[in-house]
């Protein structure tokens, strides 16, 4: 299979001084919605400060055609909040979640959860209040075929200082959450292992892609054949990069990945392919390519469209440290 690139745009444009990132994607029947943070450039805090988390939405049949409601959370007047984080999730056709992060740099690094009907997710709780362990999100919240729902995160141990890659799991439809399992070693792999997403792969099975903070950032991947209770040991794919966030698509029985691709002289955008349960990975195309720090691009998420079409969207920068949002309609052949 190769990639075919259909459209590419602007979602959110280039606007000096300002820092728009983080996008991420749920579709529910004909309406997709999309959720990330801008902020204001700032050379003293990463990824800048001020940050809001807006929502977005767009038709099936026109993805390249957007439409705002608003920012959902807003920086406090005070300075002293900063959204960083939107990951929108639908684990459910009648659930959203949307997991942001108040964070600045050795002073706070917040998480909460909001719950409810979108675009009506502007109610959040503290993730430490309702849950027994503390986790920064990462990946969508999937729902097991037993009906509980897991939650990726990571966060560190006083045995695996450097990062541990957890799984959360609530049995009430997010009212409350425990810690299922450590999904990887840091320590074991001799690396920081931190972001990680899941793919299903039937029944009580599933894929983790794990992101590994060692150059070339080979990405790691591990497995789980009892609902996230306990993991294969770690290892090495062929994918070198960031921030992977899975899909799992049904008309090529395998999954798809996004990811920050630092493969190359340049960083971007590239889509990752598995056909065999994600024991391998391949690289099927590289969406796009970005200038600048290779930290302040290349997140991103999809939605399938069709069969053979799919939408991405994820950030990009030049030499000026004031990344945009864009689109991209791709198929595969």
């Amino acid at each position: 299979m190769h990639l075919k690139i259909e459209n590419q745009f602007a979602i959110l444009e280039k606007e000096k001084a300002r820092y728009h990132a983080f996008p991420t994607l749920v579709r529910q029947e004909n309406q997709i919605w999309m959720a990330c943070r801008s902020g204001s450039v700032s050379g003293g805090q990463a990824h800048g400060v001020d940050g809001k988390v807006l929502l977005f939405s767009a038709d099936l049949t026109r993805p390249d055609r957007w439409i705002s409601h608003g920012p959902l959370f807003e920086p406090s007047p005070d300075g002293t909040r900063n959204e960083l984080d939107a990951i929108l999730s639908a684990p459910e056709p009648d659930l959203i979640f949307l997991a942001t992060r108040d964070y600045e740099w050795k002073k706070r690094n917040d998480v909460y959860l909001s719950m409810g009907q979108t675009p009506d997710l502007t109610e959040r709780t503290l993730l430490t209040e309702i849950s027994d362990q503390y986790a920064i999100c990462f990946g969508h919240v999937r729902k097991t075929v037993s009906g509980d729902l897991l939650m990726p995160g990571y966060c560190g141990f006083i045995d695996e200082p450097s990062g541990t890659p957890v799984m959360l799991v609530s049995g009430d439809r997010g009212k409350t959450w425990t810690l299922r399992s450590k999904v990887a070693s840091s320590a074991s792999v001799g690396t920081r292992l931190t972001e990680y997403s899941l793919g299903h792969l039937g029944n009580s099975s599933w894929t983790a892609l794990l992101r590994n903070e060692t150059t070339p950032f080979n990405l790691y991947r591990t497995e789980s054949h009892d609902d996230g209770q306990s993991w294969s040991t770690a290892e090495k794919t062929d994918l070198c990069g960031h921030a992977p966030m899975i899909l799992d698509v049904e008309s090529i029985a395998g999954h798809l990945v996004i990811y920050r691709d630092l493969s190359g002289p340049n960083p971007g955008v590239s889509v990752g392919l598995s056909v065999d349960k994600g024991l391998s990975w391949k690289r099927a195309g590289r969406l796009t390519s970005y200038r600048g720090s290779i930290y302040d691009g290349g997140y991103g998420d999809m939605v399938q469209l069709e069969a053979t079409r799919y939408l991405a969207v994820y950030y990009l920068c030049d030499e000026d440290a004031a990344p945009w949002i864009e689109g991209c309609i791709f198929s595969l052949e």
